[in-house]
């Protein structure tokens, strides 16, 4: 199947009888989602790649969706940021690579009734060839965007709260400048996105406030902004300058970014004052360990107003579990986006348990260890060397020069296993003492030494032990 289709294409399939989308929507539903569990309502949705799977989230939990944010899928700060307006919009996040729009992208659009769609992000992000399609196959298009991701998510936030009230504004780490992930604690902003006034992010450096931010924390003029997570995160720096414009800041922050995920959940669903609490019914679980799946599933949480919790792949965060199975909570079921490529069975298996209130389950041995390395016969262990003559010949020349003792030093010259003078190890590459080294790299020598001299090296052990 082709990666891309024409706009001429387009329109062809725009036109395909309603049969074909319900049975290409059937088989994504088949091939993008579990069936839920009985005991917890866990339902696992995913697909090949982050894009198919970001089109199962939509076109499952979207029967139709008028208006679609479209972001890339090569980067995360534009679709975190468009959670909220995904929200004001009342429709999913879609991601593409930047220069094509892929076919289970336009199958989406066709099936859930889109007329418009919004692109999050500027000309390298998402190219201008993908809104010409769109343009071309009869969509209206607009593009949320601007020179840097901080000016992007500022052009985001203004379309959340145009002319309205805004309780509360999120701000988020978009760039350290060690190069470490940012996007961690930016993703729990979609907990946020759900309440009953969706709270635009922003997002900021580590160390400092950028203007584009500055400027839109003075038009929003929000109630209050929270900060998501600590100090490793976004610097106090930052929240310094952001109180020293006359606006409340809390920061919310956990011990990792499973715990500051969970806290700033706790947060949306205590109530986020102005601007309302989460429904609390539902729960939405993405990876915490890898962003693309994450990105769909921020839109999806605020579409359940639920919130959205991060989770390790290989066995689930003690704090994560205590959440879920704390008495302030009370979910009837979740949906775990992504596959278990990037969450385990096992991690499903532990979500189910902990909304169910049953035991954590046990997990599984861990794998058998990497057979060790098959070395070539007469081998040192390590492989690092091979030798011309049997080891056990080496043994027997050091039982009868040292007494088979390798690291021996004798006080008289003559140095481990195989009593090297100083100057016959250094002759053969030898470094340091002899004895100082392992027996292999004393054989190593040895050999060295042997194809130099011949056994005569040891005059009297080789021809006692028969060598000559």
């Amino acid at each position: 199947m082709p990666s891309s289709v024409s706009p001429r294409r387009l329109r062809l399939l725009r036109a395909l009888p309603a049969v074909f989308v319900a049975v290409s929507l059937a088989v994504t539903q088949l091939v993008g989602a579990e069936p839920a569990h009985a005991a917890s309502g866990v339902q696992r949705v995913h697909d090949r790649d982050r894009v198919s799977t970001a089109v199962a989230v939509a076109t499952q939990a979207w029967g139709h969706a008028p208006h679609v944010l479209l972001a890339t899928a090569s980067d995360y700060p534009d679709a975190i940021a468009g959670a909220a307006l995904a929200a004001r919009r009342q429709g999913p996040v879609l991601l593409t690579p930047p220069d094509h729009v892929p076919v289970p992208v336009w199958e989406a659009l066709r099936s859930l009734g889109t007329t418009d769609v919004t692109i999050l992000g500027g000309g390298k992000a998402v190219t201008p060839a993908v809104e010409q399609h769109l343009r071309a196959a009869g969509y209206a298009v607009q593009r949320a965007s601007g020179p840097t991701r901080y000016h992007t998510a500022a052009v985001v936030a203004g379309q959340v709260n145009a002319g309205g009230d805004v309780p509360l504004v999120a701000v988020a780490v978009g760039s350290r400048a060690d190069g470490r992930d940012a996007w961690p604690d930016a993703l729990s902003a979609a907990s946020l996105a759900g309440l009953n006034s969706p709270a635009p992010t922003l997002l900021a450096a580590d160390d400092h406030l950028p203007d584009a931010t500055r400027d839109a924390l003075q038009q929003l003029a929000p109630d209050r902004v929270m900060v998501l997570g600590g100090p490793g995160a976004v610097s106090d720096a930052v929240v310094q300058q952001i109180a020293g414009m006359d606006i409340p800041v809390e920061r919310a922050a956990g011990s990792d970014r499973f715990a500051t995920s969970v806290r700033v959940a706790q947060a949306a669903l205590d109530g986020g004052g102005g601007a309302g609490t989460l429904d609390g019914q539902q729960v939405v679980f993405a990876s915490g360990e890898n962003f693309p799946d994450a990105l769909g599933a921020g839109a999806l949480a605020a579409r359940r107003s639920a919130p959205l919790v991060l989770v390790p792949g290989g066995q689930l965060a003690d704090g994560v579990d205590a959440f879920l199975r704390s008495d302030g909570t009370d979910f009837e079921g979740g949906v775990l986006v992504g596959g278990p490529v990037a969450v385990s069975g096992f991690v499903h298996q532990e979500l189910e348990a902990a909304l169910a209130g049953a035991p954590r389950p046990t997990p599984p041995p861990p794998p058998p260890p990497a057979p060790e390395p098959s070395c070539a016969p007469n081998s040192s262990p390590d492989c690092r060397y091979t030798y011309h003559h049997p080891i056990s010949t080496w043994e027997s020349l050091a039982r009868c020069e040292s007494g088979g003792n390798w690291a021996i030093n004798t006080g008289n010259g003559y140095y481990g296993g195989l009593q090297f003078a100083l100057s016959s190890w250094r002759a053969v590459g030898g470094t340091g003492y002899p004895h100082q080294q392992s027996k292999w790299e004393q054989i190593y020598r040895g050999e060295l030494l042997q194809s130099r001299q011949g056994w005569g090296a040891w005059p009297s052990c080789s021809r006692k032990i028969g060598l000559r």
